[in-house]
């Protein structure tokens, strides 16, 4: 059995009711007052709730459901999720519409609420948020965890008893050269910038397409289940491209960026600005998240 373990995403199918929204919660309450409102309501499930795998979408959630779905040609496989509102869960579990996150400069950011912006608060929110046993999987069982640096460092005492229980059978994708807990080390694999050049495409989901693009490689070239043999083979892969170098992006005055927006939400009939800055992105022009959502929902009233 393969266990992937990938993170939840920020797009949605269903809108959460506010309470399931940590944008409402007042930025002066303490940690603890939220996270014991919070568990209050996910627990009791007062809105609609849908599978979990049903729920997320985008680019990265579509690449995460695909490697389940070519793992699963060769192997038993499962799919669970780090939440950041439900922490480890199961793609058939059943939960409400939510947003929350670890990621930080975002207005849904768990971090708000701390007076230093301490990543550690991201753990403990994990830790009381998370209820899920690790000693129900099986002793044989392999896990692939691919999570983004944030969900990684949050879900780290979750990460540690798997790799205490059982060791050479974790592999940890990662995509960046933040630090990790030294014990992750040995059981890292990396993935190298060079990917967007082998196989183009947004930044923000290379972890999950390379981990796709890998789990394609095992099954059709039955490459062993082994560290040291999955990293060699995407490095002997990666070894014929250039370092990956991001695109310079064009800036405007705010004249400029007003129209440019204007144009986009018209002509492709954007409806949230976290799309709308992806696409905006994708074209090579520059934003600050927040003045791009600024000026998004200005140009949205005024088209209503």
């Amino acid at each position: 059995m393969i266990n992937i373990i990938s993170s939840c995403t920020n797009s949605k199918k269903k809108i959460p009711a506010n309470i399931f929204k940590i944008a409402s919660y007042k930025s002066s309450m303490s940690l603890d007052d939220v996270l014991k409102t919070w568990k209050q309501h996910i627990y009791l499930k007062e809105e609609e709730t849908h599978s979990a795998i049903d729920l997320y979408k985008g680019g990265a959630w579509k690449a995460t459901v695909a490697i389940k779905e070519i793992l699963l040609t060769k192997y038993e496989t499962n799919l669970y999720i780090a939440s950041a509102g439900y922490g480890l869960i199961h793609d058939s579990t059943q939960i409400c519409a939510y947003d929350s996150t670890f990621a930080s400069s975002t207005i849904n950011s768990i971090r708000k609420f701390s007076n230093n912006s301490s990543k550690d608060d991201n753990v403990s929110w994990w830790d009381e948020i998370n209820s899920f046993d690790v000693n129900t999987f099986s002793k044989n069982d392999y896990f692939f965890i691919v999570l983004p640096y944030n969900y990684l460092y949050a879900a780290q005492n979750t990460v540690k008893q798997l790799i205490d229980k059982f060791k050479s059978k974790i592999f940890i994708f990662v995509a960046n050269q933040n630090k990790l807990p030294l014990y992750m080390s040995p059981y890292v694999i990396k993935i190298d910038s060079k990917f967007n050049n082998f196989e183009p495409g947004v930044q923000s989901n290379m972890l999950q397409r390379a981990v796709l693009w890998l789990s394609r490689e095992i099954v059709t070239k039955n490459i062993p289940l082994k560290n040291k043999e999955l990293q060699d083979h995407i490095n002997v892969e990666m070894l014929r491209y250039d370092s990956f170098k991001m695109p310079v992006r064009e800036k405007f005055s705010e004249e400029e960026l007003y129209k440019k927006i204007k144009t986009l939400i018209e002509q492709e009939n954007i409806s949230s600005a976290s799309k709308g800055l992806k696409t905006f992105r994708n074209m090579g022009y520059a934003c600050e998240q927040k003045r791009f959502g600024k000026i998004f929902k200005e140009i949205k009233g005024g088209l209503l």
